[in-house]
């Protein structure tokens, strides 16, 4: 985030003629002693999201101090001695005190203090799901760094806001334009998922009813809060994942040559697996073709998706294919084994081997990536390829000197913690050897997927160290797959990289004090109790039954892991709240409580699994009774956990 403020210089004319206008003699009071003092104004059609803007404001001016501010439209103001304008978005009266928003960046933003009030404005340019978000934005930081608000986690029991009956601001003068153009963490909970759970018999242990929806609702609101968007739209995943079934008998020839004969799905009861022939010009004018039928017809700026299918074997074993990989191979560094969420459980297990192929693919999938992104240009030379470093093509090529200037790759790697300083080093030298080559390198990360399983896990140290990493060295775009909703036993975690995938030069100890005065007088007994969480969480590492083990087999540790010791060593933390627990207000309480509920999870999770399966006998029983009561409250998604567990038989 690039932030300028009066006392520095500024640059560009929207600042200059801000500049320029009536500069703020005092204090301007919105409200004062619980009544309005101000007006929320808009123009006269305020868009869909500006209007959600005044709304969020009002809402959240009334929760500080008890008083609803107006809303009205700026035709709508009368004549005589005025309130003060809290001017929202661009109108006549915040163009002539000099706001201009065609001479913005995209998500640009400005908040400024003058004499008739403050503006909150910013770039809402685009269309229906492409629309930015830069008055929104201004009412974010505005709630954010004027008023303290904060929002720790989904909800209401997550969202922090510090009381008082008079609400006065200085002089403000601030311009943000967000460094990273898409800051994107998958929800828990989405539509996708609700139908995964369906489909997995989750609904047969838990309500995916209203509860459901309005949990994943909460999660989106918590998101924008925290201004995860976008001022690009990338358009990837998994290119080719209905491909075996749409062109298997009309285009055999763009499919995996396999090691025992066929171009086929290495398994057929996984046919959006398959991998393609990358090295077949049919493949790419296959590719192509809705590039050229759009840029006919004047779009520019599309995006040519070139990633892979999921999973590691079942790649193409043909002469053309095998005659663009590096001979002799720069083998791949090993991966955590923890990291098994595709075809094998390693990337050494693939039965491609009896063929000649080599371990590191990533020679054919650069020289691929380059072939399209040359014709790319040909046809519409503003539209770019996107695509993966990922599974057996994760590390940079070694013979192909250059990646082509309109490549963005997403790199899957910095996945999962606590992670190893060697496996920092790993995937931070990766990173760069795709980026020194040319290729404009964004983060697809599987970080948060594998860290936690819904006991407590708290890695907001690492996880910061990393993204200052991917920051100062030119990440554009994050997409974290996913948080895994485990909000209580996690949640310093997901709150710091929240905040500075937007704030990025936030220090990680700032914004852990963010996170902890929410909790008001019981800050210091929360603090320590997270920080006891996560010098037990980085110890891990070093732990056998832990360290380099699957993820099931992680999860089936657990009773060995979390030790009855170490669950009253952190219950004793949060007795020491009890006194100041009796005396803080009502939505403190609510928060600290889902603290003992996320612990309280986390005892019975281990129980269960020390029993043997998790929705049998007493102590199974038990966790899933606990499930259904704590659901609606935003402790953790008990549907994720449930799923996850019914995925890796632990049923």
């Amino acid at each position: 985030m690039e932030r300028s403020r009066q006392s520095t210089v500024f640059l560009g004319g929207l600042l200059v003629m801000l500049s320029a206008q009536p500069r703020l003699r005092a204090e301007l009071t919105l409200v004062k002693a619980g009544k309005p003092t101000s007006v929320i104004v808009t123009n006269g059609r305020p868009s869909e999201h500006v209007m959600l803007a005044a709304i969020e404001l009002q809402e959240h001016l009334r929760l500080v101090s008890g008083a609803t501010v107006p809303i009205v439209k700026e035709d709508e103001l009368g004549k005589g001695k005025q309130p003060v304008w809290i001017l929202l978005g661009d109108s006549n009266r915040s163009r002539n005190l000099g706001f201009r928003p065609k001479e913005l960046e995209a998500e640009t933003f400005v908040v400024k203090t003058s004499e008739p009030g403050v503006i909150l404005a910013g770039d809402d340019s685009g269309r229906k799901k492409a629309v930015r978000m830069g008055t929104l934005w201004a009412v974010y930081d505005f709630l954010q760094d004027q008023l303290g608000c904060r929002w720790l986690w989904p909800g209401e029991t997550g969202r922090f806001v510090p009381r008082r009956k008079t609400v006065t601001i200085g002089a403000i003068d601030i311009r943000e334009t967000p460094l990273i153009q898409r800051r994107h963490i998958r929800a828990s909970n989405q539509a996708k998922h609700k139908a995964m759970y369906k489909e997995s018999g989750v609904d047969r242990f838990l309500d995916l009813g209203d509860v459901y929806d309005r949990l994943a609702e909460e999660e989106a609101t918590w998101a924008r809060r925290m201004r995860l968007g976008t001022s690009i739209k990338l358009k990837y995943g998994h290119a080719f994942t209905d491909w075996w079934e749409k062109h298997k008998d009309t285009h055999r020839g763009v499919f995996a040559l396999q090691p025992k004969g066929g171009r086929r799905p290495k398994k057929s009861k996984k046919p959006d697996f398959v991998k393609m022939c990358i090295s077949s010009p049919e493949l790419w004018e296959m590719q192509l073709a809705p590039i050229r039928k759009n840029a006919a017809k004047g779009a520019k700026g599309m995006w040519l998706n070139a990633c892979e299918n999921d999973g590691g074997g079942g790649f193409c074993v043909c002469a053309r294919c095998r005659a663009w990989d590096a001979n002799p191979n720069t083998a791949l560094k090993a991966l955590p084994p923890v990291e098994d969420g595709s075809e094998d459980a390693t990337t050494g297990q693939a039965d491609d081997r009896s063929a000649g192929l080599p371990e590191c693919l990533s020679d054919r999938y650069a020289r691929w990536y380059n072939e399209l992104a040359v014709r790319l240009r040909e046809i519409e030379p503003e539209s770019n390829v996107i695509c993966y470093a990922y599974t057996r093509y994760r590390a940079p090529p070694t013979l192909i000197d250059h990646i082509e200037p309109n490549v963005w790759v997403g790199y899957i790697g910095f996945n999962g913690y606590p992670r190893h300083e060697a496996y920092r080093k790993m995937s931070t030298e990766e990173w760069f050897g795709w980026s020194d080559k040319g290729a404009t390198v964004f983060l697809r990360s599987n970080g948060l997927y594998y860290s936690g399983e819904g006991a407590p896990f708290v890695f907001a140290r690492q996880i910061a160290e990393d993204t200052r990493f991917h920051v100062r060295n030119g990440m554009k775009a994050t997409d974290y797959d996913c948080s895994q909703g485990l909000w209580a036993v996690s949640g310093p975690s997901y709150y710091v990289l929240a905040r500075m995938l937007w704030d990025t030069g936030a220090d990680v100890d700032q914004l852990l004090d963010e996170f902890y005065d929410g909790f008001g007088t019981l800050a210091p007994v929360v603090r320590e109790y997270y920080t006891y969480w996560e010098d037990f969480t980085t110890a891990l590492n070093t732990n056998p039954k832990f360290k380099d083990q699957r993820r099931v087999d992680r999860v089936r540790a657990y009773p060995a892991l979390y030790s009855a010791e170490a669950f009253d060593k952190a219950y004793g933390i949060l007795k020491k709240g009890r006194g100041l627990f009796r005396a803080a207000p009502e939505s403190e309480q609510q928060r600290f409580k889902n603290i003992l509920l996320g612990l309280k999870h986390g005892r019975l999770l281990v129980a269960a699994l020390k029993e043997g399966q998790v929705s049998e006998g007493d102590a199974g029983k038990a966790l899933m009774d606990f499930r259904r009561e704590i659901a609606p409250r935003n402790v953790l998604n008990v549907y994720w956990t449930t799923y996850k567990e019914m995925k890796f038989h632990l049923f």
